[in-house]
Parts: C-alpha cells; structure tokens; sequence
C-alpha cells in the first residue's frame, strides 16, 4: 500500500510539472494581440443560481480547504512548490503580454489609459433619483442590523438605497461609494453608486411593500413600518437623511458566480474562476481597500443584451459596504483583514503557545473619525492580509498575478485618490484627508510588497531608438534612480543568450544592435539591480521585420 502511495505521489508530481510546462510553451507570433476574449456569445436564457450565503462560507472555510488536501494532484503541486521542482500554476486568461484581455468579466481601465480627476469621481456614473416627485418604496429589508430598501422615482427609474449605523453618520455610504469607484477604474464591472441626501417626506408605501410578520411570513407594509426605519437612521441637521444610493443594472439577474469552478449552463464561461487573474490579481486590489467580504455573496451575474443583439451573462461585483473601515453595521474589528474569521493557522499557533502568542493586530490603533471607522497602515501587510473567509482565487495569487494587482493600485496617484474620495462626500473634511493619507500609505505597501516579488518594469515599446520601458518602482516613488541599476542580455528566439550581458544606469532606451537578422525573432532580458529587491528577470521578445521597425510579440516574467 505504502509502495502503491508513493507511486501516485510520483505521478501526480511529474503530472503537475508536465501541465506547468505544456501551459507556458506558447510559440511566438506577429499575430495581433489579444485584447478581447469573445466570451460575449449568445446563450440560452440560464436558469437563476439561488445561492445558499450560509453554505458559502461553511464550504470555503471547512470544506474546500480539506478537499483541497484530499486533492493528490494539489498535494503534489504543494510539493513540488516547495521542492522548486514543480512552477506555480499561472492564470490561464492571459495574453501574450502576460496581461488579461476584456471580457465579460473585467475592461482594462486606469493603468492601461489613465482616467482624470472627474472620470474617476464619475466610476460608472452617479445614481441620482429623480426629486420632482416622490419616492415610492417598493420593496426591501426592513428589519435587522443594516435596514434599506428599494424605491421608484418620479421618473419610474429604481434604486436601493442603503443607511449609514446610527451615531457613524458616512461610515458604510462613504466606503461603498469610494470602494465602488476604486474598483471600477481597477477595471471591474460594479453598480452605479452615489451618495444621496432626502427628505423622509418624499417617501411613499406602494402596493407592494412588505415586512415580515411575527410568524415569519409577510405582510402589507404600514407607515408605521417605515417610520420605524427612519427613526433608526440618523438625519442631517437640516432633516435631511444620508444613504447610498445604487441605480438598478441593465439586466436579468441569473444569480451569482463563485470564485472557483465555472458555471455549467455558461458555454462563454470556459475559464475556472480561480485561474482567471482578474479574480487571483484581485486579491492585491482587495488587500488595499480592505474588502474582507469578497465572496460569491457579493457578486452577480446579469444575462444581457447588447446592441448587437447578443445575450450573455456579465459578471459583476457588488456590496461593498463592508470595504474600508466599515464593516456595513459598524466600524471595522483590529481582526478584520488579519485573519479568516476561523483561522486554525492562528489558533494552533495561540494554543501551542498556552496563549502566549500575541498578534501585531490586537494592540489596537486609534480611531480617530467615527466617519471612516477602523483603518489602519501600520499593523497592515499585503502579504498577511486575509478576506474573512478563504477565497480559492485569492489563495492561487501567484507573484505574477500579485505583481498585476499592485501595478494597478499603484496607478492611482495623489490626486486620484483624492478625487475618488471627495465623492463619497464624508461629513468631515479632515476625515476625508485621513481616509486619503491611509489610501496612500497602503497603496505604497500593496506595490512595495509585491513590486519586490517581481521585476517591476513595465509599459515596454520598440522603436528604432531601441526597447524603451517604464520602472514602476522609481515612478510610484518606492525606489530611486540613484539606487537602481539594469542588467540585460540579448536573447534569440529559443530564450538563449546572445553575448555577453550589459548594464544601463538609467530606464532605457535599450539600443537594438544593427546586425539583428531581419525576419526573426529575438528577445532582451532584463535584470533590475536594486539591493534588496529579488533578482527577477523580465524578457521581451520582439520580431525583426527590418532595422529599426520592430514589433514586440511577448513579454515572460520570472516567477
């Protein structure tokens, strides 16, 4: 048995390393860049998925960790990982830039074509109600923690609309709405969400409203009813009430996608959600805005028709209310970002210790505005840092994929935040500036984190100049130019070198020598000699169609 064990163990190792190799062998081509994935085909209407929230969490906090044990293929793949016999697997949606093409699930926005101050402040675009009429509260969610409803304006236009916790006047509308807006230059597809002020008298019951009664069914809603909700939610000075509002999406909800596995009935989704490097990359973007509760709960899948008259499921994310220093009902917990709500790798280490373990978390940080919660800079760690439940895209992040999230949270400068967090229209004009400061000092560690993880040149081009290239480490200020130096070597088209290698003091250009053969492809490796960065080569191949025109045709980062 013991002999029939290890045997499978072998098998199952040199499968993993067979299938790692077989992935990244992809020739070199002049084809034209694939920029799209056409996961935009017409289906059959899906059924709608009806979720169970509870078995979500229950199934990735128990269950999908022990299978994954269970699993002799990625027992294996862990062990070769830890051999270094066997590569990380890497995301299969990639192109040959190694960067991730539109799709139904994610549109290439601020890194690769910069947004100005008031298309950020934008994101997908403001949910304003109509105020010539009144609001007609049509159904909702009127009891428990976090009361909100649904309503239809003068115009027949829907919203939901969401509340701030009594005595945290901006805590969970500021953070959905700077969260959303984040994440919708990121690149993601997300609601349409505004902060919005009303006047209680606007609103009206319609015929369909309905609250759950004392044996659990439901019954008419009654003014009564909604004067219990108003009176849970604290007004404005002028009488006015704050809330969130979120315009209703274009589409037919066919319910939510999970972040491993694909949907059965989606002959467009073809990807396993945990491969997809949106969803991996995501977890460096999620890390920064604190988006602990990033789970199928807080997705959606819309069946749409475009204008070409395609149907499709788009795949959205939604809910970030729990973002930030807020946690929807309340500031945010020191635990909160620092482990699972059940997390054995920290209970096993406080009991092997008679409790004496003690975590950077559980001292405390102030703070200081009631408006912006809980969030802090110190105590945070990219690398540590955990949703509230396990994620299976986010635990498969390779540096690759960590390295293309942080690329894209250091794409948002000063000002950027600045304007994105003016639009969720905190109570406090110093809260808004602390809330700013915060962004900023974890923007920094999300790219320090991951930038040292991987060489962080970036934005290559070819002329006849030479390769020129951008170092995302000198542009986001997290090194200088004084304390950097590059190594390169050319390549031909098999990856083997090409003389000896040189260096160059400053980010290029990279000359091209003249007696390249034409018609061929070639590549230069690039070294980035910064101490205490890993020393991780970047290649860019090009094709020669004649001296001085080139084309670059892929781009391989070392993992």
């Amino acid at each position: 048995m013991k002999t029939l064990l290890n045997k499978l163990w072998i098998v199952a190792l040199v499968t993993c390393i067979a299938v790692a190799v077989d992935a990244d062998d992809r020739s070199l081509s002049t084809a034209p860049i694939k920029w799209f994935d056409p996961d935009n085909r017409s289906i059959p209407k899906p059924k709608e998925i009806e979720e169970n929230l509870i078995w979500d969490i229950v199934d990735h906090t128990f269950f999908y960790q022990m299978g994954k044990v269970l699993d002799l293929g990625w027992s294996a793949r862990r062990v070769g990982n830890m051999l270094n016999v066997a590569p990380r697997r890497q995301a299969d949606n990639i192109n040959v830039l190694d960067e991730v093409p539109n799709s139904s699930w994610y549109t290439n926005r601020h890194f690769m074509r910069r947004m100005d101050a008031s298309a950020l402040a934008q994101g997908p675009g403001h949910a304003q109600p109509d105020t010539s009429g009144s609001w007609e509260v049509i159904s909702g969610k009127f009891e428990g923690l976090a009361p909100g409803f649904t309503v239809r304006d003068a115009k027949g236009a829907i919203y939901f609309l969401k509340f701030d916790p009594k005595g945290y006047d901006g805590l969970a509308t500021a953070a959905e709405v700077v969260s959303t807006k984040i994440l919708y230059a990121a690149g993601y597809h997300v609601p349409r969400n505004s902060v919005v002020f009303f006047f209680p008298e606007w609103l009206t019951i319609g015929s369909e409203a309905q609250v759950s009664d004392e044996e659990g069914g439901r019954r008419p809603m009654t003014e009564a009813d909604l004067q219990d909700v108003l009176d849970s939610i604290q007004k404005q000075a002028d009488g006015r009430v704050r809330c969130m509002a979120s315009a209703l999406l274009p589409g037919v909800p066919v319910g939510v996608f999970d972040f491993h596995g694909r949907r059965k009935d989606d002959p467009n989704d073809r990807v396993l959600h945990e491969h997809r490097r949106e969803l991996r990359g995501l977890r460096a973007i999620s890390s920064w805005i604190n988006d602990v509760d990033r789970r199928a709960a807080n997705t959606l899948n819309l069946l749409v028709t475009d204008e070409q008259g395609r149907q499709y499921i788009k795949h959205y994310l939604i809910d970030m209310g729990a973002t930030l220093g807020s946690s929807t009902v309340r500031p945010r917990m020191p635990k909160t970002g620092n482990e699972y709500f059940v997390d054995v790798r920290y209970i096993t280490r406080s009991i092997l210790s008679l409790g004496l373990y003690r975590k950077a978390w559980e001292e405390a940080r102030p703070m200081p505005f009631r408006s912006v919660g809980y969030l802090e800079s110190d105590v945070f760690s990219p690398g540590r840092w955990s949703p509230n439940y396990p994620n299976p895209a986010f635990q498969q992040c390779t540096n690759r994929d960590g390295y293309w999230g942080a690329k894209i949270v250091m794409a948002f400068g000063d000002g950027d935040l600045k304007a994105i967090v003016k639009a969720g229209q905190l109570p406090d004009k110093k809260a808004e500036e602390h809330l700013v400061q915060l962004l900023k000092e974890r923007r920094d560690k999300v790219g320090n984190y991951w930038f040292r993880r991987a060489n962080p040149l970036d934005r290559f081009w070819v002329n006849s100049r030479g390769l020129h290239f951008e170092d995302l480490a000198i542009a986001g200020r997290l090194a200088t130019a004084a304390e950097t130096r590059y190594a390169y070597r050319f390549v031909n088209g098999d990856g083997k070198a090409r003389g000896v290698a040189r260096h160059l003091d400053t980010q290029g250009p990279i000359p091209i020598p003249t007696d390249l053969p034409e018609g061929q492809y070639c590549g230069i490796e690039i070294r980035t000699l910064r101490p205490g960065w890993a020393d991780k080569s970047v290649r860019i191949y090009f094709y020669v169609w004649k001296i001085g025109r080139y084309q670059i045709v892929r781009v391989e980062r070392e993992e």
